[in-house]
């Protein structure tokens, strides 16, 4: 189980059925939202002002929506990775979108901290699917 997970996603229905779905399943312990990219940069800028050693307080994943307005998930990916990347080597971050341009696929494969790229709605399946990723096994073991 995953201690924390944070979602970052602009539509309430879907942070809803993240949250519940990754509650009930017992894949994370706490759930944290954020409706876009600056309200999650906004969210680790509080985590380390609080504690600069906010690694053992960070989440473990972040499932992060790509079209979002204000900041979207590539925005986000650009300020995250120089800022937090080294500070959270454990943070592993999951692109949950509803895209389907080829080319969201191949940038998202440019950021070694993206472990994998789901379709939107989250589901049980996806959740399944994680466990096996091999970057998501210390969390769940075999």
């Amino acid at each position: 189980m995953i201690r924390k997970v944070l979602c970052v996603d602009d539509d309430s229905i879907s942070l809803t059925i993240s949250q519940l779905l990754l509650k009930r399943t017992g894949f994370a312990a706490e759930v944290d939202t954020a409706i876009d990219g600056s309200d999650a940069l906004d969210y680790f800028e509080k985590l380390f002002s609080k504690d600069p050693e906010a690694t053992q307080h960070a989440p473990g994943l972040i499932l992060l929506d790509i079209n979002m307005p204000v900041m979207n998930g590539w925005e986000f990916l650009q300020s995250y990775v120089p800022t937090y990347a080294d500070k959270l080597p454990g943070t592993r971050i999951v692109i949950l979108s509803s895209t389907i341009d080829p080319e969201d696929f191949a940038l998202a494969k440019q950021y070694p901290v993206v472990v994998q790229f789901i379709s939107k709605p989250l589901s049980i399946e996806n959740l399944e699917e994680l466990k096996m990723n091999e970057a998501m096994r210390e969390y769940f073991p075999a």
